[in-house]
């Protein structure tokens, strides 16, 4: 089984290391000397506030999300990249809805797969999720 995604907040400290905050669990705070054992402990964190099953952090998505520069390039990237995930998300569920209502026309699926720049499988697998 799988949980998530849930969005952890990062940011440096003035000592050198890290904290991280996990947005939609409350008390799911942490802090590590590293990014690795900071995304760990807010693994950890998470499973432990939300009372999921032990091991469940391992089969656990998160979305890191670090500001390190207050403004400055690594935060551009990073809300560039934040912007281009949730562009992602929105081209899904358009192509999803696309699909199920090409499918719908009785347009077939080769010609679909054309239409909407995915493989002819992929829009198999979507049909199958829409019916």
């Amino acid at each position: 089984m799988s949980y998530g995604p849930y969005l952890v907040r990062v940011w440096r400290e003035s000592n050198g290391g890290w904290s991280a905050a996990a947005s939609e669990v409350q008390g799911a705070f942490t802090a590590g000397d590293s990014l690795v054992e900071v995304e760990r402990h807010a693994r950890e964190s998470i499973a432990a506030m939300l009372d999921l099953p032990r091991g469940a952090e391992t089969d656990m998505a998160l979305t890191l999300e670090v500001s390190v520069d207050d403004g400055g390039p690594v935060d551009e990237l990073v809300a560039a990249a934040r912007a281009a995930r949730e562009a992602a998300a929105r081209a899904a569920q358009a192509t999803e809805a696309a699909v199920a209502e090409l499918r719908q026309r009785g347009i077939s699926v080769r010609d679909v797969s054309r239409l909407v720049g995915v493989t002819a499988g992929r829009v198999s697998q979507l049909d199958k999720n829409a019916a």
